[in-house]
């Protein structure tokens, strides 16, 4: 069975010979409500939402393994704010969820019958946290490996994405001071942690932080990590929730290590197609 790297190198090389499907019709990111690892309550998201919405279609061929009616126990990655959800389990120990269905609108109810690519499952509906508007919560999962998997790394890639918002760039010391780099260009020698003012929608599919072009650390969003019953997410060590979204404002671009004399810190954003932008901040270590 192939690990979840060996899946999303594949993908890259193979640019979506081995892929799933989208789960609705006509869908592209404009139908994308939240993103994989945008904040929520207490954790990360494991899921993106799909708004505009009737038809449910498997992602991928598989067998149902499990039907939700009413959950009511919490995990990470199956909350019973999932609402009445099917799960399908696929090759290469991945599986696929489809949350906030019509309860009575679920077909695929035969446990032994294979359900082929984009046949329809369920209607979606409002159950779960969602109260007004019906929208598909969607999730792969490596079981395996413990990890949720960045669903639009195996889905057709979309055409467009939003343009990520960079703006207010924040530095804090170990005691918690903050400074805005845009102002601020003498410091300490030490660790620091570094942020931006973080998007309403989308999310950097990863960070980078370099001091003097050497890198100190990368933030990767292509899977969530589960410990401790907890999700985290891989820079240079595993950052949770907390540590990626300290508050309502800012989101962690990662740490960077500074050391006497002159030094010139550059952040890198790169979204999914591999668009960057590059900052540079020159600054001043005692």
């Amino acid at each position: 069975m192939k690990k979840i790297a060996a899946v999303i190198i594949n993908l890259t090389l193979l640019a979506g010979i081995f892929a799933f499907e989208w789960p609705s019709e006509k869908a592209d990111a404009d139908k994308i409500s939240t993103w994989f690892a945008q904040r929520t309550d207490t954790n990360m998201g494991t899921f993106i939402n799909l708004k505009e919405t009737e038809e449910v279609l498997c992602s991928d061929a598989g067998n149902t393994l499990i039907i939700i009616e009413d959950h009511n126990d919490d995990t990470d990655f199956f909350t019973s704010s999932l609402g009445a959800a099917v799960i399908v389990r696929h090759d290469d120990s991945l599986i696929s969820v489809y949350s906030h269905l019509e309860n009575s609108s679920i077909v695929t109810t035969d446990y032994s019958k294979t359900i082929q690519k984009s046949q329809v499952i369920a209607q979606t509906g409002n159950t779960g946290f969602v109260k007004d508007e019906k929208t598909l919560g969607f999730q792969i999962i490596d079981v395996k490996e413990k990890k949720a998997i960045n669903p639009l790394l195996l889905l057709p890639q979309p055409q467009t994405l939003p343009q990520l918002s960079i703006s207010t760039i924040i530095i804090k010391n170990k005691n918690g001071t903050a400074y805005d780099l845009q102002w601020a260009k003498a410091f300490y020698a030490g660790t620091y942690k570094i942020y931006f003012k973080r998007n309403e929608i989308p999310v950097p599919f990863k960070t980078t932080v370099l001091v003097n072009g050497e890198q100190t650390d990368e933030i990767s969003y292509n899977s969530l990590n589960q410990e401790d019953g907890k999700c985290n997410v891989t820079g240079k060590r595993n950052y949770s929730n907390l540590e990626i979204y300290p508050d309502e404002k800012l989101m962690l671009v990662g740490e960077a290590i500074l050391k006497q004399g002159k030094a010139t810190i550059t952040l890198i954003f790169t979204d999914l197609k591999g668009n960057s932008r590059h900052l540079n901040y020159n600054v001043t270590v005692h």
